[in-house]
């Protein structure tokens, strides 16, 4: 994995992947151990697309080894155009980074962690996975998963799964209910959703619509902890200072998440947890969250 930031291009644009049948909508707030309504998923480790200029400008931020177990992220010295943005150097930036051998053994420890530990949990709570997606199917009928649109690693798009909480037309919906969006940034929370249905309460207060992000941790999209993946309408709308949360990869769980006040906190003072997560990230600060989490989970403070 190479924590590194990229370019913004990438955000309205999805390499095709083989989907599950699903509704693709926006649902609502970001949840401990993954959002709360929007489907989320993990890098796949596709190549770097090559996409249309845009006119907008993005913030290229690169991460350099500093003092072992820390990442510096240090933002380029001026915003630079999209469509102008050379991909080959950028690689090569990339390719750089990847030479500080103890950078590259903590990452390849990271990797190796999630794809067992999303593996082992797969298997562990199947019979879980089977009884919610009954639950859902027998509620309305609809399809049991929904797919969105998430800005990963990079600033790569990538198709995040969750299982479905809301109403089968809740994207149509969400227009009437931006007048009641409770969130000071660029994201829609909304505690009392009435897009959500009965069964969707009971899964989001657990947590357990994000289990199927596991899938998207083992195909690399995705890691256990990191900041929860944007939609690519929100990253449009971040300030330049926000785009280092591309350079790691997105995460079911991070500081944000574990935060006993999280549903009170300001949109930057999310977005400063985030980036004290990708400066300060190590193994040890991983396991502490992910502990962290269960207790946050086994409360039932979802929303």
């Amino acid at each position: 994995m190479n924590p590194a930031g990229t370019q913004l291009s990438a955000l309205d644009a999805d390499t095709p992947k083989p989907r599950p049948h699903a509704v693709a909508s926006e649902e609502g707030p970001d949840m401990p151990a993954g959002d709360g309504a929007e489907a989320s998923g993990a890098s796949y480790g596709s190549a770097i697309q090559h996409l249309a200029p845009v006119t907008a400008t993005a913030a290229i931020a690169v991460a350099q080894p500093v003092a072992a177990p820390d990442l510096a992220l240090v933002p380029a010295a001026a915003p630079i155009a999209v469509g102008s943005l050379d991909l080959s150097a950028l690689e090569q930036i990339f390719a750089d980074f990847d030479s500080d051998l103890s950078t590259v053994v903590r990452l390849s420890l990271k990797r190796a962690f999630d794809i067992l530990a999303s593996a082992t949990a797969l298997l562990l709570l199947s019979p879980v996975l089977l009884l919610i997606a009954a639950l859902i199917k027998l509620g309305d009928g609809g399809p049991v998963l929904f797919v969105q649109r998430r800005v990963g690693l990079r600033g790569r798009t990538f198709r995040m799964l969750k299982f479905r909480s809301m109403v089968i037309h809740a994207e149509r919906l969400r227009p009437k209910l931006e007048i009641c969006n409770e969130s000071s940034g660029p994201v829609f929370k909304m505690r009392l959703d009435p897009r959500v249905t009965a069964i969707g309460r009971f899964v989001r207060r657990y947590s357990l619509d994000e289990l199927p992000q596991l899938l998207n941790v083992l195909r690399g999209d995705m890691s256990i902890v990191g900041p929860r993946p944007s939609l690519p309408s929100e990253a449009a709308h971040y300030e330049q200072w926000q785009y280092r949360r591309f350079s790691v990869r997105p995460g079911l769980t991070c500081l944000w998440q574990v935060d006993p006040r999280r549903y009170q906190v300001s949109f930057d003072e999310w977005m400063q947890l985030d980036l004290t997560y990708v400066d300060r990230w190590n193994l040890r600060l991983d396991l502490a969250l992910m502990l962290r989490t269960f207790r946050v989970v086994f409360a039932g403070t979802g929303r």
